[in-house]
């Protein structure tokens, strides 16, 4: 991952964004997929605390055990969003 990033243990990751103004929390699977599961303006929040943290880590455990198949459903339904930067991808059918 570039740029200004904290590993905060469990496979929990925040990640500066917009020049230090923005944050978001991107839990890891397996070094594979990255998940984007919080974003929040600096001036708004300063960090997610101690509850939020374990929540995130539990959540990054499920997001490890799926498989690709798992993956490829979750997309196809659109109970998440792939986000690509300068590529083109499709959703599996």
């Amino acid at each position: 991952m570039q740029g200004q990033c904290d590993d905060l243990g469990g496979g929990v990751y925040k990640k500066r964004l917009s020049k230090n103004l923005a944050r978001s929390i991107i839990l890891a699977k397996g070094g594979r997929y990255w998940v984007y599961a919080y974003l929040f303006a600096k001036k708004d929040r300063a960090n997610i605390d101690k509850q939020d943290l374990e929540n995130l880590r539990a959540l990054a455990e499920v997001y490890a055990r799926k498989t690709e198949a798992d993956i490829a459903a979750e997309l196809h339904h659109k109970k998440i969003v792939e986000i690509c930067h300068d590529q083109q991808t499709q959703i599996p059918q």
